[in-house]
């Protein structure tokens, strides 16, 4: 179900390539109808961006010691993490955690499109002084799928909580569940398999894409849809989650510089039959753990 909407499409004439995610709106009718509207654009960073960015992976080798057991304990397990801050007890809120595995489906069937469509090389295609600490993943390096599966979780676990009128759902709440997402992000920079503008490009698909799966799950009849530039990145500039996303206004932000910015915010589309009857379950199940 959740899957059945999401269409995709790749630009390999111009350079540099570009891969667009587009959404289905269907009109109930016999039979029904459908057209396909913008969802999501990334446009590639060229190769000299990811070669700047080599020295900010080499300063970041300095703190694998220090996360190197956090590193290994993330390679599969990322929302688990989540638990630090949530009370997410298996035993306590099954339906919370099965919400946050139907985003995580969300977000690896549209990043893995992305990866292989915009095919970004790694760091340690770039370097041989990269010297990754675990063993580089076969797939393309941006966007980053650890950063859009930790952004996707926290944001959709935020909004839960925030609907449930919980005691969690607060700035406070919202902040520390994007530290963390950061952090599994930044992880990955440290063991040397993603760059900076991996976590960027992965943070703008899972803050994008978790406010794309709470529209489909509850009340919101539209979505806004984002471009990410990837030529217009400043090269050197490090990923900073506070850029993407207002914690106390519980928004996703254009990037205020440079001008013209690397990540675009779209006209808001409507969709009156966006919502899913079997996901507004799910999300109601999920939603009544927490009163």
């Amino acid at each position: 179900e959740l899957l059945s909407r999401p269409g995709f499409s790749a630009d390999k004439t111009s350079t540099p390539n570009s891969v667009s995610v587009w959404h289905l709106a269907v009109t109930p009718g016999t039979p029904p109808t459908g057209v396909y509207n913008n969802l999501l654009k990334y446009i590639r960073p060229d190769e000299a961006i990811f070669c700047d960015q080599l020295d900010l992976i080499d300063q970041y080798a300095d703190l694998r010691p220090d996360r190197a057991s956090e590193i290994m304990a993330q390679l599969s397990a990322t929302f688990v993490f989540l638990s630090s801050i949530a009370f997410l007890h298996p035993d306590r809120v099954p339906k919370t955690l099965e919400l946050l595995a139907a985003a995580l489906r969300l977000a690896n069937f549209v990043e893995m499109r992305l990866k292989h469509g915009l095919a970004c090389r790694r760091a340690i295609e770039l370097s041989p002084q990269i010297q990754p600490m675990i063993l580089t993943p076969a797939h393309g390096s941006l966007p980053s799928g650890h950063a859009t599966e930790a952004f996707i979780c926290s944001l959709v676990l935020s909004k839960l909580l925030n609907a449930a009128n919980s005691v969690y759902g607060t700035a406070l709440w919202r902040s520390q569940l994007m530290r963390l997402a950061a952090r599994i992000a930044i992880n990955r920079t440290i063991a040397g398999v993603h760059f900076p503008v991996d976590s960027v490009a992965g943070a703008l698909l899972g803050l994008s894409l978790g406010n794309y799966f709470v529209s489909r799950c509850s009340s919101p009849a539209n979505y806004t849809p984002w471009t990410f530039d990837g030529m217009k990145y400043p090269s050197k500039d490090d990923f900073d989650w506070n850029l993407l996303y207002d914690a106390a206004g519980d928004a996703q932000k254009e990037v205020p510089f440079p001008s013209p910015t690397y990540v675009k915010k779209g006209a808001p589309v409507s969709d009156s039959n966006i919502q899913s009857p079997v996901l507004a379950w799910l999300w109601k199940e999920a939603h009544d753990e927490w009163k």
